[in-house]
This record gives C-alpha cells, sequence and structure tokens, in this order.
C-alpha cells in the first residue's frame, strides 16, 4: 500500500522532532559536565570517560572480584602496599576522613589495590584497610594482573632490591626473584583515580590536595 503524502510528511516531522530532541538532550548533559570541570578544586577530569575492561582480582575476604564491584556506587582507587612506611597510611587516613565527611553510605568506596601481592596476603590487607576504614575495600591479585588493572589507570609502579650487593629492579607485572626476599622498596604512583556509578574511569586527584578540595569536587560529581 502506497503511503499518502500527508503520513509521510507527519513521519518526518516526528523524525524532525525526535533529532532535536536527542540533540537538545546532548546539549544540557554536555553542558552540566562541562560546568562541573570548570568548577572543580583540584580533581582533573579526562576529555572522555574510560570504560574498565573485564579483570579478575580477589578482595580481602578472599573473594574473586571483577568490574561488577564498582557498579552503582562512585569509588576512588588508590594503589599501595601494606608495608608503605608513610604516604600510603597518609593517604588512607585522608580518604577514610573523606568518607567520614560524606557520609556516603552505599553511594562511595574507597578501593585500595595492592601492588605487593609476594606480602600482602588476604589476612593482612583485611587487617590493614579495616584499621582506616570499614568502607574501604582491598584487592589483591598476581602480578601480572595487578598491572594490568593497573596500567589501565596509568598507574606506575616497580619494585627495586639489593641481591648480591647490587640493586635491581623488577618491572610491574614480573614476579620476584626467589633470592629476593622481602627486604625491597616498592615505588608506586600517588594519584587516587576516579571511577563513577557505570564502571567507568572519569578522572584523578593529585598529590598534595586537602581533603576538604577533594570532599567539594566530589560532591559535585556526584550531584550533591
Amino acid at each position: 500500500m502506497l503511503n499518502k503524502p500527508g503520513h509521510k510528511k507527519r513521519w518526518q516531522l516526528l523524525y524532525a522532532v525526535a533529532i532535536v530532541a536527542s540533540l537538545g538532550l546532548g546539549v544540557v548533559l554536555g553542558a552540566q559536565q562541562f560546568s562541573a570541570a570548570s568548577t572543580l578544586a583540584v580533581a582533573q577530569l579526562l576529555p572522555a570517560p574510560k570504560t574498565l575492561p573485564e579483570f579478575t582480582l580477589e578482595n580481602h575476604r578472599s573473594e574473586a572480584v571483577g568490574v561488577n564491584v564498582f557498579r552503582h556506587r562512585w569509588s576512588l582507587v588508590f594503589f599501595g602496599f601494606t608495608s608503605c612506611p608513610d604516604f600510603c597510611p597518609l593517604e588512607l587516613q585522608k580518604l577514610a576522613k573523606l568518607l567520614n565527611l560524606m557520609g556516603a553510605g552505599d553511594e562511595l568506596q574507597v578501593v585500595f589495590v595492592s601492588v605487593d601481592p609476594e606480602r600482602d596476603g588476604s589476612e593482612k590487607l583485611a587487617n590493614y584497610v579495616g584499621f582506616f576504614h570499614p568502607q574501604i575495600l582491598g584487592l589483591r591479585g598476581s602480578n601480572l594482573a595487578t598491572a594490568n588493572f593497573s596500567q589501565f589507570f596509568g598507574a606506575a609502579y616497580d619494585r627495586s632490591a639489593i641481591v648480591e650487593s647490587k640493586l635491581i629492579t623488577i618491572p610491574a607485572g614480573i614476579n620476584l626473584p626467589t633470592n629476593v626476599g622481602e627486604q625491597y622498596q616498592v615505588n608506586h604512583s600517588t594519584r587516587v583515580f576516579v571511577v563513577n556509578p557505570q564502571g567507568e574511569f572519569i578522572g584523578s586527584f593529585a598529590s598534595p590536595y586537602e581533603v576538604e578540595e577533594m570532599l567539594s569536587d566530589m560532591q559535585k560529581l556526584m550531584g550533591r
């Protein structure tokens, strides 16, 4: 059956209205994102969100977890190790204070990813993150899995040790030589990475910053 001219024109009009509406929504959402970014104190947003890849790590309760651990809540991701003498405990104190100030409940979690799997077993990791705040989630994995996960965020790390009077560097993703023992240093990124409830990496915080600055930025990003 042939379409009548009037019928065709009505469909063309509806299609045009739908296009204009979708473009208008895109402009509004883009303007909101630009507005939030332009008023942030210390957070640095990416030009476009990056969807987290599939991965398998282990939480501090010895449970296998994947990308779903980042769904339906905001996350602040920090890479470090439990034997860190200075920066990691200071950073986790700041992030714990932020959680208390936010009063976020299930809306926000801090994720501490160990880059020292040889020394950071599940029990040790659980005791460490639990000391700072119950809403801090500890993650660990093999050297290769940890390196792949950290590389997605651009979080660099390596280990250095003295073996037979020589300083050696063990890159991320490589197992420690058996003759290293437990006396080695871990060098790691100090950024805190932001993941939204859709499981997208959207930006980061670089030290130094004040907790109040991060609080203000997270409230804006979360629309609070």
